[in-house]
């Protein structure tokens, strides 16, 4: 990102926003709704355009977005099936893990593999889903709106690539992120750790820009 701006119906969400995402990041993103974090991570994808300033997205870059909207899954398919559409196998540093192995790492039992897709629950449906974008291999992870899921954050522990979170669930954040972005009244302010870390470091920063202000 390179002085990136963008802004709807004439409310700036952000201006001039410059970040160079590294090999390894784990970022969460935070702000109140309406802030403008789904944005942030559609310009990321392409979904949105900047108003102003330029994104660059590397050759090599595959993108594997999760967001409570694009849930599109096929009833008729059988749940391994539904895993198999997309790769036989996924690459860890272990090895290739198959589609079955996956899906019990992902609480699918064998029993559950043959059921149709269409008899899973809401939340299992969403598991699967987020299953599905994970055996794409994908090198940078866009998580939108996600909330703590165990296997999920184990399996984040040896995830090679970056990682992007949306959540309103700090001990997702405090267990899976090194840096979170805050978009705060139009601006990106960059805090180091998790969420835990940020609010005492937002804490600091607000005393110290009262005392600024008072002593002025």
């Amino acid at each position: 990102f390179q002085n990136v701006s963008k802004g709807f119906d004439g409310k700036l969400l952000f201006r001039d926003f410059s970040y160079q995402f590294q090999k390894n990041d784990r970022l969460g993103i935070i702000g109140r709704n309406g802030a403008g974090k789904s944005t942030l991570l559609k310009l990321i994808t392409g979904l949105e355009k900047p108003d102003s300033g330029e994104i660059e997205i590397g050759q090599t870059v595959k993108i594997g977005y999760f967001s409570q909207e694009n849930e599109a899954l096929s009833g008729e398919l059988t749940v391994l099936e539904s895993v198999k559409e997309i790769a036989e196998f996924v690459p860890s540093p272990e090895g290739p893990i198959s589609a079955a192995k996956m899906l019990e790492r992902f609480l699918f039992p064998s029993s559950q593999h043959y059921m149709k897709v269409e008899k899973l629950s809401g939340g299992e449906k969403r598991r699967l889903f987020l299953l599905k974008i994970l055996m794409g291999a994908p090198n940078l992870l866009i998580l939108d709106d996600i909330r703590t899921m165990t296997v999920l954050e184990d399996y984040l522990d040896s995830f090679a690539g970056i990682v992007i979170a949306v959540s309103h669930d700090r001990y997702f954040l405090d267990r899976t992120v090194h840096r979170i972005l805050a978009l705060e009244d139009g601006v990106i302010s960059q805090y180091e750790g998790g969420y835990t870390d940020y609010q005492v470091e937002k804490l600091r920063r607000d005393s110290e820009r009262g005392e600024s202000a008072g002593g002025g």
